[in-house]
C-alpha cells in the first residue's frame, strides 16, 4: 500500500471512530494555504473559492503557482462521499494533464485534500 492510500484509510478509519461526533462541515467559501506534490517536490501557494449547488455537490475554483511564478487555475465539482459529513471527491479532467482525483476532509477551519494525477501525487492544505 502507497503513502497515499495509507492516508486515506487512515483518514476514513479516524472519521468511523469519530462516528456522531464528527459534526457536518460545509467547503463553502474561501480557503488559502498551500500544495505539495509527493512526486516531485514541488510545491507553492494555493487559494480556492467554493459554492454550494446543491446538497451534496459543490464547485470549486482553485487557484495557485507553480514553480514559484507560474500560474495556474482550474475548476473541480466536489462531491460528498454517501454516508460522510466531512468527506469530498472530486475528478476532473485536465488539458495536457489527464484526470486528476481528489479525496478532501473538511472541517470548519480546514481543508486538507490528497490528489493523484497521471504521474503526480500529493497534498492540498488549506484553512479559512
Amino acid at each position: 500500500m502507497n503513502r497515499r492510500q495509507s492516508f486515506c484509510c487512515m483518514l476514513v478509519a479516524l472519521l468511523l471512530c469519530l462516528g456522531p461526533v464528527a459534526s457536518a462541515a460545509s467547503p463553502t467559501g474561501r480557503w488559502s494555504g498551500t500544495w505539495r506534490s509527493e512526486s516531485t517536490g514541488h510545491q507553492g501557494p494555493l487559494r480556492a473559492k467554493i459554492r454550494q449547488v446543491d446538497s451534496q455537490t459543490y464547485r470549486a475554483w482553485f487557484a495557485g503557482r507553480f514553480a514559484k511564478v507560474v500560474p495556474f487555475a482550474y475548476p473541480a465539482t466536489l462531491t460528498r462521499v454517501p454516508g460522510t459529513s466531512s468527506m469530498y471527491q472530486s475528478q476532473t479532467r485536465l488539458p495536457l494533464l489527464g484526470t486528476y482525483r481528489m479525496n478532501a476532509v473538511v472541517t470548519p477551519h480546514s481543508f486538507n485534500a490528497s490528489f493523484t494525477g497521471r504521474r503526480d501525487a500529493g497534498i492540498f492544505q488549506m484553512s479559512r
